[in-house]
Protein backbone atom coordinates (compact mmCIF):
# COMPACT_ATOMS: atom_id res chain seq x y z
CA UNK A 1 0.00 0.00 0.00
CA UNK A 2 1.10 3.43 -1.01
CA UNK A 3 0.29 6.05 1.87
CA UNK A 4 3.81 8.67 1.25
CA UNK A 5 5.32 9.22 -2.00
CA UNK A 6 9.10 8.15 -1.99
CA UNK A 7 8.89 6.07 1.06
CA UNK A 8 9.16 2.58 1.66
CA UNK A 9 6.39 0.72 1.04
CA UNK A 10 4.48 -1.99 3.16
CA UNK A 11 1.84 -4.82 3.37
CA UNK A 12 -1.32 -4.09 4.82
CA UNK A 13 -4.38 -6.41 5.36
CA UNK A 14 -7.70 -4.54 3.75
CA UNK A 15 -11.18 -5.31 4.65
CA UNK A 16 -13.03 -5.79 1.07
CA UNK A 17 -16.73 -6.27 0.07
CA UNK A 18 -17.19 -9.41 -1.96
CA UNK A 19 -17.26 -9.18 -5.93
CA UNK A 20 -20.04 -7.56 -7.44
CA UNK A 21 -21.65 -9.54 -10.09
CA UNK A 22 -19.13 -8.83 -12.69
CA UNK A 23 -16.31 -9.34 -11.02
CA UNK A 24 -13.51 -12.22 -9.80
CA UNK A 25 -11.88 -12.31 -6.42
CA UNK A 26 -8.54 -13.51 -6.99
CA UNK A 27 -6.56 -14.76 -4.53
CA UNK A 28 -2.98 -13.50 -5.87
CA UNK A 29 -0.12 -15.57 -5.94
CA UNK A 30 2.24 -13.03 -7.58
CA UNK A 31 2.43 -9.98 -8.45
CA UNK A 32 4.59 -7.54 -10.94
CA UNK A 33 5.58 -3.80 -10.64
CA UNK A 34 5.56 -1.47 -13.43
CA UNK A 35 6.29 1.86 -14.91
CA UNK A 36 2.57 3.40 -13.39
CA UNK A 37 3.72 1.56 -10.14
CA UNK A 38 7.44 3.41 -9.82
CA UNK A 39 5.37 6.64 -11.06
CA UNK A 40 2.54 6.87 -8.19
CA UNK A 41 5.32 6.04 -5.69
CA UNK A 42 7.84 8.61 -7.00
CA UNK A 43 5.49 11.14 -7.75
CA UNK A 44 2.47 10.49 -5.06
CA UNK A 45 -1.13 9.56 -6.09
CA UNK A 46 -4.40 11.81 -4.87
CA UNK A 47 -4.88 9.46 -2.28
CA UNK A 48 -3.38 6.17 -0.65
CA UNK A 49 -3.28 3.64 -3.46
CA UNK A 50 -2.95 -0.51 -3.80
CA UNK A 51 -0.46 -0.66 -6.66
CA UNK A 52 0.40 -3.55 -9.57
CA UNK A 53 -2.38 -4.30 -11.47
CA UNK A 54 -0.32 -7.40 -13.30
CA UNK A 55 -1.00 -10.28 -11.27
CA UNK A 56 -1.40 -13.97 -11.14
CA UNK A 57 -3.84 -16.17 -8.91
CA UNK A 58 -6.64 -18.21 -8.86
CA UNK A 59 -10.53 -17.37 -8.89
CA UNK A 60 -11.70 -17.67 -5.02
CA UNK A 61 -15.11 -15.95 -5.94
CA UNK A 62 -16.99 -15.41 -8.95
CA UNK A 63 -19.94 -12.74 -9.50
CA UNK A 64 -23.01 -14.04 -10.95
CA UNK A 65 -22.79 -12.29 -14.64
CA UNK A 66 -19.19 -13.45 -15.16
CA UNK A 67 -18.30 -15.99 -17.69
CA UNK A 68 -15.79 -18.29 -18.40
CA UNK A 69 -13.99 -17.95 -14.84
CA UNK A 70 -14.80 -20.27 -12.41
CA UNK A 71 -13.45 -20.70 -9.11
CA UNK A 72 -10.22 -22.60 -8.80
CA UNK A 73 -9.37 -21.25 -12.49
CA UNK A 74 -5.72 -19.90 -12.15
CA UNK A 75 -5.97 -17.02 -13.60
CA UNK A 76 -3.67 -13.84 -15.22
CA UNK A 77 -4.47 -10.10 -14.41
CA UNK A 78 -3.98 -7.00 -15.97
CA UNK A 79 -5.81 -3.13 -16.82
CA UNK A 80 -9.29 -3.11 -17.97
CA UNK A 81 -9.85 -1.57 -21.29
CA UNK A 82 -12.99 -1.26 -23.55
CA UNK A 83 -11.38 -2.18 -27.14
CA UNK A 84 -13.86 0.36 -28.51
CA UNK A 85 -11.98 3.85 -27.68
CA UNK A 86 -9.26 5.83 -29.95
CA UNK A 87 -6.40 4.56 -27.93
CA UNK A 88 -8.03 1.07 -27.58
CA UNK A 89 -8.20 1.04 -31.50
CA UNK A 90 -4.79 2.65 -31.99
CA UNK A 91 -3.08 -0.12 -30.08
CA UNK A 92 -2.51 1.59 -27.35
CA UNK A 93 -5.49 0.29 -24.51
CA UNK A 94 -3.25 1.26 -21.82
CA UNK A 95 -3.48 5.16 -22.50
CA UNK A 96 -7.42 4.09 -21.95
CA UNK A 97 -9.50 7.16 -21.14
CA UNK A 98 -13.28 6.91 -19.75
CA UNK A 99 -15.58 9.68 -21.35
Amino acid sequence: MLRHPSRPLHLERLEMEGPREDEVLVRLVACGVCRMDIDFWEYGAAESVVLSHEGAGVGEQVGSAVKGVACGDHVVLSYQSCGRCPACKNGHPAHYLRF
